[in-house]
This record gives structure tokens, sequence and C-alpha cells, in this order.
């Protein structure tokens, strides 16, 4: 049986997360040098002209991303994603994707909950949908946004109102209306909610001290049993069989309670030699559960839990539903799905095209090319004229390296894999044991740099070398941009730098800048490095300028040549710089970028869905 699982909560802990791992504001953004020869001839723009931009196009669909799975047979699964598309499962194929909801602004929420393969009701950031024997009907509703639902019956649905910051209320559903809403006591977040009778519902959530609370309803009145305290990041969830027994697990607090239909009681930890943050939870019986989270599976036998790794991924999250104890069903947020119980389980298959969640990286080595990656393991062509794509390279975000249109080199920051693009992409090669990774750089296409911390490994045209300490270990991300051959610069968080001359590294020196994010180099003269969030200094070849504030408190930025950069400000506004002062441009481009990398005579701009390039 099914309990009320949502996912968004986890995008929110790992998007704060994500500011030391892999978010634009902690990632570099860098702006890939240019090597080729094409790229060397290129004319450079002129230094005093506000740069026009093309109308944006599309480059990088948001779309995909399954957040929730609803089995109520072995032979029937409705599954919905968070750009409000439903598939269905008939026990051996997907069906394609339908669109039911329209894309939601901001931060998206999708559940669904079927008692039965004729009934499911659907939630969204905009309304809520019902499903009746093949047919959906759409309803956007004033009591929106809702996080997700649990039903007993097609009269019977339980539906947690608000975000993944402030969910606290229930509205009903009674087979042909929502009701108006009840607040939950002493919640300040409910997460997972599961009815088990027409009068009788049970939810799982926050309070406002960290705690986690159990809620039970008794028709319209519902009551809170204090659980325990759990992490600030923890993700809650629930499956109850009956009116005597639920289980509820509590993700990276690796804690679980049991329901005996009188009280809640302390179950088993979540791990067996290794830990699962359970974060999304279905029972069968009392003695069968089975929970995944952070790319492990495991299963409560009544008494403990016996736990196996599923994929070794970082960050993706999962939704789960079994309606017999071997044959539960998973999905996860890019695109896949696994079936199974217990110990056996299928290989990860797709079924759901996944794309998007942003730009991870960006490299244009000249004017008329460009590769992108997002954030859910694709990449992206630019012909000079149009965007193509996706190319599946993996389940998260790479690093991507290119040199010129016929080659690039992309490092997955989670697998330790990387790969070559020559005109098509070529095999996966290992980089080391699987480990975060980040950012990859190509001097050469024997010179490509992977950076873990402060230390580096070497790609030399046929493999990686073993990993080397650049940098003492302290835990800072480093930063490195090349411009050719025989120059790079690697700099860490406090502003610490060494320099690359085609066969070894320099002494570390300071730079007398702290705080690095964005560095970005255009020769062996000239660099420019954004620190302190809204500084910037520049580089002459020998050593650093007094840092000098950027326009509207930074952005993200690129440099054509040591007289030419563009910077979008987080307000939106464009700047243009030809080695004085910031200069508001008088041009836009109708979207806020996440990454700009440039090219001699041109600088390409890429946001969340949206690219624009300079004219």
């Amino acid at each position: 049986m099914r309990g009320s699982r949502v996912l968004v909560q986890v995008v929110a802990a790992v998007a704060v997360l994500v500011t030391t791992v892999m978010s634009p504001s902690a990632e570099t953004a860098r702006a890939s040098a240019p090597t080729s020869a094409a790229q060397q001839s290129a004319p450079a723009a002129t230094a005093d002209a506000d740069p026009v931009w093309s109308a944006p196009v599309t480059a990088i669909l948001d779309r995909g991303r399954p957040s929730d799975v609803s089995c109520p047979s072995t032979t029937w699964c409705m599954a919905i994603d968070l750009s409000g598309q439903v598939l269905t499962f008939d026990g051996s194929t997907w069906s394609s994707p339908r669109k039911i909801f329209p894309k939601a602004p901001g931060q998206p929420q999708s559940a669904v909950s079927c008692p039965t393969t004729t009934f499911c009701l659907a939630t969204h950031s905009s309304g809520y949908a019902v499903y009746r024997s093949g047919s959906w009907t759409v309803t956007r509703s004033a009591l929106a946004p809702f996080r997700t639902v649990g039903c007993y019956s097609a009269t019977r649905c339980a539906l947690i109102r608000g975000d993944v910051f402030s969910s606290h209320a229930m509205a009903y559903w009674n087979g042909s209306s929502l009701t108006s809403s009840v607040n939950m006591p002493w919640a300040y977040r409910v997460d997972a909610v599961s009815c088990v009778s027409v009068t009788t519902c049970l939810a799982i959530g926050l309070e406002p001290n960290g705690g986690a609370i159990a809620l039970r309803s008794s028709g319209a009145t519902w009551v809170a049993s204090y659980l325990g305290q759990v992490t600030r990041f923890a993700t809650l969830d629930l499956s109850c069989t009956s009116t005597s027994f639920c289980l509820a697990t509590s993700g990276n607090s690796y804690r679980s309670w049991r329901w005996n239909g009188t009280s809640w009681g302390a179950a088993a930890e979540t791990r067996a030699g290794i830990y699962l943050d359970a974060n999304v939870v279905s029972c069968v019986s009392t003695t069968s559960c089975t929970a995944a989270g952070d790319g492990r599976v495991g299963r409560w036998n009544g008494r403990s839990w016996s736990v196996r790794e599923l994929f070794p991924i970082i960050g993706a999250t999962y939704a789960v539903d079994c309606p017999s104890s071997s044959s539960c069903v998973i999905v996860d947020d890019r695109g896949r799905w696994w079936r199974g119980g217990g110990s056996t389980w299928s290989a990860a298959r797709s079924f759901d095209t996944t794309t998007g969640s942003g730009v991870a990286d960006l490299s244009c080595p000249t004017s008329a090319f460009c590769m992108a990656t997002d954030h859910v393991g694709n990449a992206f062509r630019w012909d000079g004229a149009t965007w193509s794509g996706p190319s599946r390279l993996g389940t998260m975000s790479s690093s991507v390296s290119c040199l010129s249109s016929s080659w690039c080199l992309t490092v997955d920051s989670q697998q330790s894999t990387s790969r070559i693009w020559n005109g098509s992409w070529g095999a996966v090669t290992g980089v080391d044991y699987v480990t975060l990774l980040r950012p990859a750089e190509c001097a050469s296409t024997t010179a490509c740099f992977v950076f873990e911390a402060g230390d580096v490994r070497r790609w030399n045209g046929r493999a990686w070398s073993a990993s080397t300490q650049l940098f003492a270990p302290t835990g800072m991300d480093v930063r490195i941009d090349c411009a050719g051959p025989r120059f790079c610069i690697a700099m860490t968080e406090d502003g610490l730098f060494r320099t690359w001359n085609g066969s070894s590294w320099s002494a570390a020196r300071r730079s007398g800048v702290t705080n690095t994010s964005q560095l970005t180099c255009t020769s062996s003269t000239f660099c420019m490095v954004e620190s302190d969030s809204d500084l910037y200094s520049t580089f002459n070849g020998s050593s650093w300028s007094v840092r000098r504030t950027l326009p509207a408190g930074g952005g993200r930025f690129g440099c054509q040549n040591s007289t030419r950069c563009v910077i979008a400000s987080d307000d939106g506004t464009l700047y243009w710089w030809a080695g004085g002062p910031w200069v508001a441009s008088t041009n836009r481009i109708g979207f806020l970028p996440s990454r700009i990398a440039c090219a001699p005579s041109r600088c390409m701009a890429v946001g969340y869905e949206k690219a624009s390039w300079t004219v």
C-alpha cells in the first residue's frame, strides 16, 4: 500500500547544499578559452560598442523529472513528473508522456494517488486533476499549491496544501470537489499523508523546533504526536496499510517509527551496515515495507532493515509504490525506473525523457560552436544558428571544456567518468574511484585537468593520471581556466593560484583576492576573477590588480579579450567593460543568464531554458 510521498523538500535541501557542491553560485562559472586556429583568427569585437543580443531561443528544455508514482496493482501504475506530465505502466511498458498541467514557475510540485486502476487524483502547483477510466479533468484551484495527496477511495482523498517551506493545511476530496482546508496542529510543514478509511488519515511533518510529528484525523479533527528530533533537511514519509499499522521514515536522520493503532513507537534505524536515507517508503504489510533514497533501497521485515545499493548517485530524488512485496516500482527524477523487491531489482531503465534543471556548464571555443550541459546528465550543442540535443551522458551534471567544434571533453561531477566529443560522443572512460570531481578544463587534447578539492588529475590523451596534490588540503573548491596549450590558471577559493606553462605548474602564489568564484582567461596576460560576490580583479601575466566593485552586486560574466567583457547582474541588467568602468547596456536579453561564455567575436548567455548571443 502506498504512503503519500513528496520529493520537493529533497530538491530544496539539495539546492541549499549545492552552494558547496554544484550550483551556479558556487561552482566555477567559467568561460572556456579559445585555442583553435579558426578562433584565433576571428575578428575581435569593437571595444567601445554596446553589445547587441539575439532574440532568446530555447536551448535546454526543462522537462520530465518524475516526482511520484502510484501502483494500485502489479500491472498498472501512474507516474507524474514536475513538468506536469503523466505516464501509465501496464506491467511491462510505460506509455508516452501526456501533458495535463501547465508549466509552473519557480519550484514545481507534482504528486499522484490512485486507490484503483480507474481513479487517480493528481496535484500540482496550480491545481489538481482527476483521472477516471482514461480521461483527465484538470481544475485550477484557489487552494493551490498542493504538495502531495493520499487517497483511500474515489470519494476520499486528503491533499496537503502549501510548499516545501510552509505546508500545514489539509483539504479533502469528497468525490466531486474539494472542501475548505483545515490547519494541522503543531505543524509548520507536513510532508506526507495516507488515508486508511473514510474517516481516518495519518500524516507526518515537522514542528517549528525541528521535531518530527505524526498527525491523525478522525473526521475533521486532527491530533498530533511528537516523534523525535530530526535533522534540518530531513525528508519525512509514511505508509499505512490499515488503521492499526503505519511506518514512518526520516531520510538522513535514519530514524523510523511504527504506529500500532493506538500509539507511535520507535522502530529500527534505517541501516544494515550501510545507512539508508529513507526519503520515501511503501508498505504492503506489517512485515514488508520498502524504502528508497540516495541511491539505495531498503526492506523492513517487521524488526529490522536490510539495505542494498540501487545506483550510486547523490542528489537524485525517488518515489516508490509497492502493490506487492515482490513487485515494487521506484522512479527517480532523472527519468529512470526500477522494478523488484527485497534483494532482487531490475537494472535502471529510462521511461520519461528528462532534461534541464538549468545549465550546469558552458564552453564556446569559437563564434559558431558551443557545448552546454544540464544538471541531469545531458549535453546540448549550438552550431552558430540553432541548439540541438539532448545527448545523454549520464545522470548528473558534467563539466565541459571544448577546444574546437570537433573536440570537447566532459567529466561527470559524481561518477568519475569522462567522455570525448569529436563529432560524436566516445566511450565512457573512468577517471578514478567514484568521487566528486569539479571543474574540468583543457589546455590541449593531451592536457586536461579535473580537480577534487586541491588534488588534480590530468588527461594525457589516452588516460587519466593518478591524483596529485596541487594545493594543500583545505576542502576548498578550485577554479581553473585555460587560454591556449601553454597557459592555465588554477585558483583556490582563498585566492592561492598556480599557472600552467604547457608542461608543469608554477609554485603557488597569493593573488590578494579572497572568496573567489568565477574565473575567465583570454590570454596568458589577461584573466578576470570574481571575489567576495561583488568584486573583480584582473591578471596581467604576473600580478593581480587591486579589487574593484562589479556593477549591481555582481553576476555572470565572460570576456572576449583584455578590453571586452560582459556581465549579467543578478537584477537582470547587462553591463559591458572596455578596460575602464562598467557601462550599463541599453540592450536586454529577456532572461537571467546562469552561464556566459565568450569567443573573441561573440558571447553566449544561457539561462534556465533560454539562450542568447551577441550579434
